[in-house]
């Protein structure tokens, strides 16, 4: 993800893998890469029956419970771009106010899939949703549906408004491996 937010540039890479799971007992390896500042990897386990997080992992520290739960959740909300724009798909999709340019054939890692494209109508497009009134200057969609699945996924998303904030941001799937 890069890109400007309330005038501070951002730009972060995240990753996760699953390396274990049983019982609904998931081990997570994530990664956060900052670009120059490098990369820092965190351990958690999670109990995905009730969704806990039971502990993390930095550096050869264990943090249990609480403090394990406060990492997991700055760490993945990140992938929270994702379902916060992948909630609103249907209003950048809108017919409205977007439109398709087409639909391609996407290699991501080692997942490929039918990945449509879709541009605001004209810019700045005002867009009015769920009672919120945004002014875009900036606008590109991608989404698709990987194999085995009905979700409908984000694998690139740049927007910029001027209001109600000030914002620039992209977002980029650069690799998915389908389970």
């Amino acid at each position: 993800m890069n890109g400007t937010i309330s005038g501070t540039q951002e730009n972060a890479t995240l990753s996760y893998l699953v390396t274990k799971s049983s019982g609904g007992i998931l081990n997570l390896n994530v990664t956060l890469g900052t670009g120059a500042a490098g990369s820092e990897s965190v351990s958690f386990v999670v109990d995905s029956n009730n969704n806990t997080v039971l502990s993390a992992t930095i550096s050869g520290y264990t943090l249990p419970g609480s403090q394990a739960k406060t990492t997991f959740d700055e760490l993945m909300a990140l992938f929270g771009l994702e379902e916060t724009y992948g909630g609103q798909v249907s209003v950048f999709t809108s017919s409205a106010y977007f439109h398709s340019t087409g639909t391609a054939s996407m290699t991501y890692g080692t997942t490929t899939f039918p990945v449509t494209t879709y541009v605001a109508n004209s810019l700045p497009e005002s867009v009015s949703a769920c009672g919120i009134s945004s002014n875009i200057t900036a606008f590109k969609l991608e989404v698709g549906i990987p194999p085995g699945t009905s979700l409908k996924f984000i694998t690139y998303l740049q927007v910029a408004t001027t209001s109600p904030t000030n914002e620039d941001i992209t977002f980029q799937l650069v690799s998915m491996t389908v389970a």
